[in-house]
């Protein structure tokens, strides 16, 4: 119970929530690992069957447009090759188990990237932290995560309602699939009310007695976290958008998309 209760001090009042804590520190992260992955694997199980059937939709929309150019006998060819070809079965089912792979691997790699940043700065600036401690604060860190993750997770199973676009950009969102996405669209789906929620529980956590990191040099360590964090994560984006940009070349039938509310 005492636990339970650090837990939940720690999303509103981080210094004092991990105080609390005390030596579960030392093994919280596993159940906060776990809880995490398990709420990316729902959503996944979810979202990539919308995802899929948005996607084929506007590539439907794109070959119809092609078709209507060709000769009728290749026409009647390459539709004949398609209806033969089961690929799009076989593509909704890597789809799928690549979601759940990497939804694990991902929620992993997000403990032990936060974890293993900050310990390094604890280390240069503070006390000495155990490691363990620092996966504890991270999984803490992406608690908020899990949260969205289990609320968007339910909204899609209810309406049926693809949520695409994270955060902030479904602003200046691609109206369709086939659109590329621009550079402000890559930046602002970095941001939303969760991500700010997880950093400001890092922010209070580096501020307790167990890490002791001083106020301006917690900020200095956050700072260049988010900066360092954002663009790797904005990354792919652009240059997704970069290389739709430079292969797109003929008429593209729009296909609405939905967007986060």
């Amino acid at each position: 119970m005492r636990v339970l209760s650090g837990i939940f001090t720690t999303l509103f009042r981080p210094a004092k929530g991990v105080d609390s804590l005390g030596d579960a520190l030392k093994w919280l992260w596993i159940p906060l690992v776990i809880i995490l992955a398990t709420s990316v694997v729902g959503k996944a199980i979810v979202a990539t069957p919308m995802q899929s059937a948005a996607t084929q939709a506007a590539t439907d929309a794109t070959l119809k447009t092609q078709l209507e150019q060709m000769p009728e006998a290749d026409r009647a060819q390459f539709e004949k090759d398609m209806g033969e070809g089961g690929a799009l079965e076989t593509v909704s089912t890597i789809a799928n188990t690549a979601a759940i792979v990497f939804g694990v691997v991902g929620s992993l790699f997000a403990l032990l990237y936060i974890a293993t940043f900050f310990f390094v700065a604890a280390k240069t600036w503070a006390l000495p932290v155990k490691y363990t401690s620092l996966l504890s604060i991270a999984g803490l860190a992406l608690l908020p995560h899990t949260i969205r993750n289990v609320i968007q997770t339910v909204y899609m199973a209810s309406t049926g309602v693809w949520l695409q676009h994270a955060g902030l950009g479904a602003l200046v969102a691609p109206k369709t699939l086939m659109t590329p996405p621009s550079v402000f669209y890559a930046i602002l789906s970095q941001i939303d009310l969760w991500v700010i929620w997880g950093v400001v529980i890092l922010f209070g956590a580096l501020m307790s007695k167990v890490v002791g990191i001083e106020k301006k040099r917690a900020v200095a360590a956050v700072l260049a976290f988010v900066v360092i964090t954002g663009v790797a994560q904005a990354v792919p984006t652009i240059v997704t958008g970069v290389f739709m940009g430079g292969s797109s070349g003929g008429t593209v039938t729009e296909t609405p998309a939905s967007e986060t509310p």
